[in-house]
C-alpha cells in the first residue's frame, strides 16, 4: 500500500518538502544504536528491489517481511541504507512503508499502537504541534491499516519520539 496522497507527492508533503528531504537524508543513515530504526521490507517491496533495484541485496527475516542488510562503512560507526543514490532512493515512489511515512513511526507503547514522531528530523521544527498532530491523524486510518496487514512495522516504542496519536481501540 502507498501513501503517496498527500500533494501527489511520494511522502508527506504537508509537513515536509522534497527539498529538505533531498538536503538532509538523516533517515538513509544509522549509527549502530539507532539500526532498529531501518525500514522492514515487505514482500511487494522485497520483489521490486530483487528484480528491478538490486538484486544482490541481502535481507534479514523479520516474520512475513525483511530488513535490509546494511553495510557499515569502513571504521565508522555509520550505516547507509543500500537503497540510497546520489539522485535518491532508487526505488523512487516504491519506498518502503517506513520511509513512506517518515518522520511517523507505528510504535507499540504498553499494547497500543501509536503514531510518534522521529526527534532527529531537523525540519520538523519549524513546524507547530497542531500541524504535526493533524497529519499524524489523517493518515492514521493508512498506517493502522498497513500495521494489520504487517505487524512487523510496528516497532516497540523509544523515549524521546512524542507521541502524535493513539489509535482508538
Amino acid at each position: 500500500k502507498n501513501i503517496y496522497f498527500l500533494e501527489g507527492d511520494t511522502m508527506l508533503t504537508s509537513i515536509l518538502s522534497r527539498s529538505q528531504c533531498a538536503e538532509c537524508r538523516i533517515c538513509c543513515e544509522f549509527d549502530s544504536y539507532d539500526l532498529w530504526e531501518a525500514p522492514v521490507i515487505t514482500p511487494e517491496v522485497e520483489e521490486k528491489i530483487t528484480s528491478e533495484v538490486l538484486p544482490q541485496q541481502e535481507f534479514i527475516p523479520k516474520g512475513k517481511c525483511k530488513l535490509l542488510k546494511l553495510k557499515r562503512e569502513e571504521n565508522e560507526d555509520l550505516y547507509y541504507c543500500t537503497l540510497l543514490s546520489e539522485e535518491g532512493c532508487k526505488l523512487g515512489i516504491n519506498k518502503p512503508f517506513d520511509c513512506q511515512i517518515w518522520p511517523f513511526r507505528v510504535m507499540d507503547f504498553n499494547s497500543k499502537r501509536v503514531i510518534s514522531i522521529s526527534p532527529v528530523c531537523p525540519s520538523l521544527y519549524e513546524k507547530s504541534l497542531k500541524e504535526l498532530v493533524e497529519c499524524a491523524k489523517n493518515i492514521s486510518p493508512i498506517i493502522f491499516e498497513m500495521a494489520d496487514k504487517y505487524p512487523e512495522i510496528v516497532k516497540p516504542y523509544m523515549i524521546g519520539y512524542p507521541i502524535l496519536y493513539v489509535e482508538n481501540n
